[in-house]
């Protein structure tokens, strides 16, 4: 079985043909290519952990657990 993956750089997307700038997994033409994806990496990712540190109002807010003898079951 043959794999064949093609390197492209994610800002510009030329073909990458050396090995030299890979960050966070993905290869780059340019160095510079290659620092500008790891800043939107970051900002993706401090944009989700703020996200998640402040709190979502649309999360569901725990429900009390109820003794075993309370739950309901399908004899009631």
């Amino acid at each position: 079985m043959v794999v064949v993956t093609e390197k492209y750089c994610p800002i510009c997307g030329n073909d990458v043909n050396d090995d030299t700038f890979k960050r966070f997994g993905e290869y780059a033409c340019s160095e510079e290519h290659a620092e500008q994806y790891v800043k939107e990496v970051r900002a993706q990712r401090s944009a989700a952990n703020a996200s998640a540190a402040v709190g979502d109002d649309r999360q569901a807010t725990p429900q009390a657990k109820q003794p075993w003898w309370r739950r309901s079951s399908c004899c009631g």
